[in-house]
């Protein structure tokens, strides 16, 4: 038995698919993959609870959605208050709760990014970013986008077009010849190289996830300045997908706000911890870009849902709180100090972190499975890759405390994996 104030584990818990796991398998697509066999129940600001009481420290953050804490109160408050005005949806009309979130969100990021798009998902988000490169393009007369090998932006065909994977869209037999990928700068020693790119003048954009998703891979300082400085040099666009990354999960507001202040991307992606916990995504971007094709379709049918909105107003008033900022980037400089002191390990080969998101680069698949199955029998819920990495990402309100146990837990459980086949 696991029993300290941040967890509990029933001395009879064992990791096994339930029947709803069962009913999953049997109901749902096979394709939809599979979790580690713990059933939620109830989630609460850092803490994951099953059906029989077990208690997790979350450093999922759900998949890095929950930044304001799961079940965040003033989150809640705003749904509530929402849903007693009797307005859950108003397509794309005009309505209040809308005009102060766009306001607000707006008001939070550069005057750089003065327009904003709302729709539903991640996917969608870079479904939109798609079009827009493409319009711009056209009327450019430029051509390609460059993106990166194992690179992943979302589940719709012309995100999947963009993810750096020969099987992101081999169910549906289409590729985009204009969609050129390159090698990500793994190695810190690694150099922006234009002489692997096709000629400076076609290129339309550069689409980057701000840190590869598998191991929170960043860029090389000097890497990234290059590639911004010969994009800006050669008329292309600089766009980012922040989905996973925005809303201070990196430790600013945005995830490429920590490469450099000189960064001012054309059009970013939002997602997962714009609502903390709704369907909630966006685009932001230039008036100019953004508005350059009145044909391109960017709305949705629940884009601007009122609930979404009334949560990610909410969401977006408590992350930017300065007594939250404060007291939160204490216990991110906690969790860096924690994930660097990770390297004194035998079987940690390398560990990326920045802010409140870190990837443990692991000796095997067969390691880092093992350290996931020890952490969440003592009671901590890592991400399981189901590679040679273990990913880390709470929710911004873990306390001090608790990112201590959890961080105590997974040193254990890495000690104890020497010798996994």
């Amino acid at each position: 038995m696991v029993r300290t104030k941040n967890r509990y584990i029933r001395d009879d818990f064992v990791l096994l698919p339930s029947e709803l796991t069962i009913n999953k398998q049997n109901n749902e697509p096979k394709s939809l993959g599979s979790q580690v066999h713990v059933v939620w129940d109830k989630a609460k600001d850092f803490n994951v609870y099953d059906r029989d009481g077990n208690q997790w420290i979350d450093m999922t953050a759900g998949i890095f959605t929950a930044n304001a804490g799961h079940a965040n109160e003033d989150i809640k408050n705003a749904i509530k208050a929402q849903l007693d005005s009797d307005l859950l949806f108003a397509y794309q009309y005009e309505t209040e709760i809308r005009d102060r979130f766009v306001t607000k969100i707006l008001d939070v990021v550069p005057d750089y990014l003065d327009k904003a798009i709302l729709l539903s998902t991640g996917s969608e988000a870079t479904d939109a970013i798609y079009r827009i490169i493409k319009s711009w393009a056209r009327q450019n007369h430029k051509k390609y986008i460059i993106c990166f090998n194992g690179s992943y932006h979302g589940r719709v065909l012309s995100s999947a077009l963009m993810c750096g994977s020969k099987t992101a869209t081999m169910w549906s037999g289409v590729n985009d010849e204009d969609v050129i990928f390159i090698d990500f700068p793994y190695c810190d020693y690694d150099i922006f190289d234009p002489n692997l790119l096709p000629p400076k003048e076609q290129i339309a954009a550069f689409f980057l996830e701000t840190y590869q998703g598998w191991g929170a891979c960043m860029y090389p300082p000097d890497y990234i300045k290059e590639l911004y400085d010969f994009a800006k040099e050669n008329g292309a666009l600089v766009c980012f997908d922040e989905v996973q990354s925005g809303f201070y999960r990196m430790g600013e507001l945005f995830g490429y706000m920590t490469y450099g202040d000189y960064i001012q991307p054309d059009l970013i992606g939002l997602g997962k911890g714009l609502s903390s916990c709704l369907p909630m995504s966006a685009v932001l971007g230039r008036a100019d870009i953004i508005d350059l094709d009145p044909t391109t379709n960017l709305s949705g049918t629940h884009a601007g849902n009122a609930i979404c909105c009334a949560a990610s107003l909410a969401n977006l008033n408590f992350l930017t709180d300065a007594a939250f900022q404060q007291e939160f980037q204490k216990r991110a400089r906690y969790f860096e100090l924690r994930c660097q002191k990770l390297l004194d390990l035998e079987l940690v080969s390398k560990a990326n972190y920045k802010g409140m998101v870190a990837g443990i680069i692991l000796e095997s698949i067969e390691v880092a499975n093992k350290v996931v199955e020890s952490c969440l029998l003592n009671g901590v819920l890592p991400v399981c890759t189901s590679r040679e990495s273990i990913k880390l990402g709470p929710p911004l309100t873990i306390t001090m405390d608790a990112l201590e146990e959890a961080f105590d837990v997974i040193e254990s459980a890495i000690i104890g994996a020497t010798g996994a086949e």
